[in-house]
């Protein structure tokens, strides 16, 4: 394979996540508004976005921190809402299973909701072995490149705005988790699963340390996987 055949394929890869880049960008710079705002330092929050990189799992993880939860139960909860990248990870066994082991864990960095459905429907669609790596390269470094940049401009926008903190931005960050979300929420399974969540989670809000959070979810989970059973799209 030609360097002009791998920077097509990348190009490719990186143009089709396009609105996926777009869409995330006002989630990216909310992001990088809310950490301080919450008591979160600057250079801890582009160490979220830098080596986390995980949209969902970094506003799970200041709010956790704001509230003074252990650290052993932030990493347990956030482990819990990232779950379902073990199940983009088998499904990308099969297009990537030409790729040296080594090299994997490093792609799997890059493995996002958005690149993985990026890639998946090019490679429905027909994506050759040898294009593969450079196509999902040039999604998952997009997305990437463009939630660094979002944190920063939303730290900067942060430090800029006089007392942003008195803004009640802590109700801002709950809508965009939810709103990063709600696409989940086509499946029946996933608002059951949410509404039990939910449910535990105020039942268990006077437990110490959050661990009603860590609980409830970990209910909710455990539920949804057996849902599965009774759902008529896993029904031959």
């Amino acid at each position: 394979m030609n360097n002009a055949q791998q920077f097509r394929a990348f190009g490719q890869g990186a143009l089709d996540s396009l609105p996926m880049v777009l869409a995330a960008i006002p989630f990216g710079i909310l992001f990088g508004v809310l950490a301080p705002a919450n008591g979160i330092a600057g250079w801890v929050a582009v160490a979220f976005s830098a080596l986390v990189f995980a949209g969902a799992s970094q506003y799970v993880a200041i709010g956790l921190l704001a509230t003074g939860t252990p650290a052993v139960l932030i990493v347990l909860t956030t482990l819990v809402v990232n779950l379902r990248h073990l199940l983009y990870a088998l499904g990308m066994l099969v297009p990537l299973q030409h790729v040296a082991k080594r090299s994997k864990i490093g792609l799997s960095f890059l493995l996002t909701d958005e690149t993985y459905v990026t890639f998946n429907q090019r490679y429905l669609s027909g994506l050759s072995e040898a294009d593969r790596v450079p196509y999902y390269l040039g999604s998952g470094l997009f997305m990437y490149s463009n939630w660094q940049v979002c944190t920063w401009i939303g730290l900067w926008a942060g430090s800029a705005l006089e007392g942003i903190e008195q803004l009640g931005l802590e109700f801002a960050m709950v809508t965009a988790f939810l709103a990063m979300m709600m696409p989940m929420f086509r499946h029946r399974k996933n608002v059951v699963s949410a509404v039990l969540a939910f449910t535990l989670a105020w039942f268990t809000r006077s437990w110490p340390h959050k661990t009603g959070i860590v609980f409830s979810v970990m209910v909710a989970a455990l539920v949804a996987s057996q849902l599965d059973r009774f759902d008529p799209e896993n029904k031959s």
